[in-house]
């Protein structure tokens, strides 16, 4: 009688349960709808724990956390964002794309044996989708496992389409590349660096030659930005003529940054201070990397070479060679105008004055505003229009600041 009393009274009572799962469910969705999924999640969680076994209510909590996980991520709270979407796809492993933002921040953060593992289970589960794939290779290539990362991007190849194709294609031929070239360097590892070269150099190794070297700009490249990355960055030395071959760049470019950094070297002893300043260049864009994915172009290099070349110096470099040519210091590009990457860039002269340009554009923003500012305007941009981004940093117009830019240019002694 007590167990038969018992189940009447819990038959009695599942109605309003049910009731009360509706209700968080639909208050839940509304507060997305609002966009305030950080109101949705406690709600959703809430209603599961009330009925776990119900599917929908799984992924309506994975499509709240992946909405949180969106917000944090546009306030550069990283860790928050990872968390969340970690839990979307805990919850829903039938969607990739919460696998895809959580794998591509853990890379943006080089936790490289964090973004495999997720990685790998995501191209388990979903085999043909070839986002995941490229994101495995990318990582795979970053860790050194180079025949591996080739294999994944093959499969991303075979599974996507359009970009993503063009991407892994690219890229898949370039790891080619590599592995022939760098098949017999050597490892170096430091506390920042894994430093990859030749083993025969005519001398001692380039890592142990060229270490301090590079301790020594990543400190002052650190210190200048208030950024401290904390993990090993690998960086690549090659003859120059190997760094050709690898990297298929043009004769101008001096370093390369893909999430390796990658430099020329041919004589360490004589060119020490060159491949210090390179280095500075060329680790400024890791920082931006991280914190700034989305960063147009012009920005990136701008702020590199202000590290590069130290502060105070792009007008004058930019004034002086605006002087040798032709049109002098008339007919400047718009800053909003520069090309989207340089890389592609074959014309001598177009190159240098759209590097030129954008590190005297930067400069002045750092003379006037200091680097703290430049940096939050590096961060804006990952997540807003060029203009919006700069109005919100600097509280005027960017039409107004290329106006004082264009002025600054002319009148320059």
């Amino acid at each position: 009688m007590r167990r038969a009393a018992a189940l009447v009274a819990l038959a009695l009572l599942l109605p309003a349960a049910a009731d009360d799962v509706n209700d968080l469910n639909d208050r839940a969705r509304a507060a997305l709808d609002a966009g305030h999924p950080d109101q949705a999640v406690p709600l959703l969680q809430k209603a599961l724990a009330l009925s776990p076994d119900e599917p929908v209510l799984e992924k309506n909590l994975a499509w709240a956390f992946y909405q949180r996980g969106q917000q944090a991520a546009s306030a550069w709270r990283s860790n928050d964002a990872l968390a969340d979407w970690k839990q979307a796809w805990a919850l829903n492993p039938d969607e990739p794309g919460y696998a895809d933002h959580a794998g591509q921040l853990l890379l943006r953060q080089y936790r490289l044996e964090e973004a495999e593992t997720l990685m790998r289970d995501a191209t388990t589960r979903h085999a043909d989708h070839a986002d995941a794939w490229l994101l495995l290779g990318q990582t795979l290539s970053l860790q050194g496992q180079l025949e591996d990362a080739i294999d994944a991007y093959q499969k991303a190849i075979e599974h996507g389409t359009g970009q993503v194709v063009n991407i892994a294609a690219d890229a898949a031929a370039r790891t080619t590349r590599e592995q022939q070239i760098e098949k017999d360097y050597r490892l170096d590892k430091t506390p920042y660096f894994d430093i990859l070269g030749p083993i025969d150099t005519r001398g001692p190794q380039f890592g142990t030659r060229l270490a301090a070297t590079l301790e020594r700009a990543r400190a002052q490249v650190c210190s200048d930005l208030s950024v401290y990355p904390q993990h090993r960055a690998t960086v690549v030395l090659y003859p120059p003529d190997a760094f050709r071959a690898a990297t298929g760049t043009h004769e101008w470019v001096g370093g390369l940054f893909d999430r390796k950094i990658r430099l020329p070297i041919a004589d360490v002893e004589r060119d020490a201070d060159k491949i210090e300043s390179a280095f500075r260049h060329e680790y400024t864009h890791l920082i931006v990397s991280e914190v700034s994915p989305g960063c147009p172009t012009f920005v990136n290099e701008g702020l590199a070479q202000v590290m590069e070349y130290g502060r105070g110096t792009g007008l004058k470099r930019l004034t002086d060679w605006l002087d040798q040519q032709p049109g002098g210091r008339t007919g400047l590009p718009k800053i909003s105008a520069l090309p989207a990457t340089f890389l592609d860039i074959s014309d001598p002269d177009a190159v240098t004055r759209a590097y030129l340009v954008s590190h005297a554009f930067v400069d002045q923003l750092v003379a006037n505003h200091g680097t703290g500012p430049v940096l939050a305007f590096v961060r804006a941009l990952d997540s807003q229009p060029l203009d919006e981004a700069f109005q919100a940093t600097f509280r005027r117009p960017l039409a107004d600041q290329e106006e004082m830019f264009q002025q600054a240019v002319r009148s320059a002694r």
